[in-house]
């Protein structure tokens, strides 16, 4: 009985000790990347890299980690690795996020950054492409996506893609026609890359329900409108199906494919005039979330309880 107890004893002070080692473990991994994140805000790329390597060594050494924290060290390594021109270690870091996380959107704009420098410009075009759909609210990708898609596009075609496409149109009897002519339809559930491709996918759709769950903040500044619409869902449908096109006037909001349903809100003719630049919007956990930023002429409503 004493010997089971004894064992009991060192099994228990064995366990807490591999807590412990496993806390302060995930203190100097954290502690790493905030100072990798300082080292790379001062421009020490190098120093920064070294951290954050540090950090993900130490991540190897344990059985089970976090891997938000593991792929946020890879796409930070990719980062500091663009920065230093060193391009194939960056896509190489890219492509290990990219494992862990597919859907992770700065590893694959990163790793797309990588590529052009590499001078793979299909393989960048496809990864600009992607991150504009994870994220087709950012300036930034979307500037660099259009600035590839046109290199691209002006590269002269390999021509053992040609072969292969060709090859493939064969077997599918699609005679002369070829691969390079076919353009997928939008309305069979492609993914929409630009704004212009979002309404051309809104286009084709005839059947649509109209929002009505519509509220508005309490508490509100006199420049700005904040609305919630209800949407139980919409936090789990790709960024890309939801459109929102807010101009001085107006606003359009569009949600494709909600567990079958397209939703719609239009208002022709709000009730004052917003600024559409300064407006922003976000999907939230079944809502979207609107803040509508009042020109100065529209001010004098200090709350809006209606949109139209």
């Amino acid at each position: 009985g004493l010997m089971m107890e004894d064992d009991c004893r060192e099994s228990e002070e064995e366990s807490r000790e591999g807590v412990e080692e496993a806390k302060e473990l995930v203190a100097r991994i954290d502690g790493l990347k905030t100072l990798g994140n300082q080292h790379f805000r001062h421009g020490e790329h190098e120093a920064a890299l070294r951290s954050y390597s540090e950090a993900l060594q130490l991540i190897d050494t344990m059985r089970s980690f976090s891997s938000a924290v593991t792929v946020a060290l890879c796409a930070n390594q990719a980062l500091c690795l663009l920065k230093l021109d060193r391009f194939e270690d960056a896509e190489q870091r890219a492509s290990a996020a990219l494992v862990v996380d597919p859907s992770n959107c700065k590893a694959v704009f990163r790793r797309g950054q990588a590529r052009v420098h590499l001078g793979d410009l299909r393989g960048a075009h496809e990864d600009l492409q992607k991150s504009l759909r994870l994220d087709p609210q950012s300036r930034e990708i979307r500037q660099k996506c259009e600035e590839v898609r046109k290199l691209y596009e002006a590269a002269p075609i390999d021509p053992r893609e040609v072969e292969v496409a060709e090859g493939a149109a064969a077997a599918l009897g699609m005679g002369d026609a070829g691969l390079y002519l076919e353009k997928p339809d939008l309305n069979e559930g492609r993914l929409a890359e630009t704004h212009l491709e979002q309404r051309e996918w809104v286009n084709t759709i005839t059947s649509w329900v109209e929002i009505t769950d519509i509220c508005f903040a309490e508490q509100e500044k006199a420049s700005t409108v904040t609305v919630y619409m209800g949407l139980p869902g919409v936090h789990k449908i790709p960024k890309n199906k939801v459109c929102v096109w807010m101009h001085v006037q107006s606003l359009e909001v569009r949600v494709i494919d909600l567990e079958g349903t397209n939703w719609v809100y239009i208002a022709k003719e709000l009730c004052g005039q917003i600024d559409q630049e300064a407006s922003s919007w976000k999907v939230k956990t079944d809502k979207l979330v609107l803040k509508l930023h009042k020109r100065a002429s529209a001010r004098n409503w200090d709350k809006w309880d209606k949109l139209r």
